[in-house]
């Protein structure tokens, strides 16, 4: 089945809209359980950076924090204003290019649920530690995945076309 290029757009745009109202619970919303010698935390994103901050792992809370909180909102952010000016000639050479980074750090946008996957499928030592993956993982997955799919349907060249 082909798409038109309206539908292309329009599909984009529910994707974007998606991931945007999905953020706010993905972020709230636990993402992972971890039990280290009988102290059990439930850890949201940003408590994962709290908690990296606090071990004293400054840079890597920063890395965390810029991944999974900053870079999801601003590529939805940057996707809408990308679709939501689509058929306008105004700044289509900017368009082009935010288009293009979003599309370039998209692909590494799920390293931050494999990580996790890794973490959940290697970090069982039995009674002494334990990382469990929750349901606000799956919700961050699908703010991700709503992200990937927009700038994979969306096609660069419609930036150039007019309405």
């Amino acid at each position: 089945m082909r798409l038109s290029d309206q539908a292309r757009v329009n599909l984009s745009r529910a994707l974007v809209v998606t991931g945007l109202i999905l953020y706010v619970p993905s972020n709230l919303m636990p993402v992972m359980t971890m039990s280290i010698i009988g102290k059990v935390d439930p850890l949201t994103v940003l408590g994962g950076v709290h908690e990296l901050y606090e071990s004293g792992l400054t840079v890597i809370a920063g890395v965390v924090f810029l991944a999974s909180f900053i870079l999801p909102f601003a590529k939805l952010a940057a996707l809408a204003w990308v679709l939501f000016q689509h058929g306008s000639p105004r700044l289509r050479y900017e368009r082009g290019k935010v288009f293009k980074i979003v599309h370039l750090i998209g692909s590494w946008s799920m390293i931050d649920i494999f990580l996790l996957a890794v973490l959940a499928a290697v970090g069982q030592l039995g009674a002494l530690a334990s990382i469990r993956a929750e349901p606000g993982c799956i919700v961050f997955a699908i703010v991700l995945l709503c992200s990937l799919i927009a700038a994979e349907i969306y096609k660069p060249r419609m930036i150039w076309e007019d309405a």
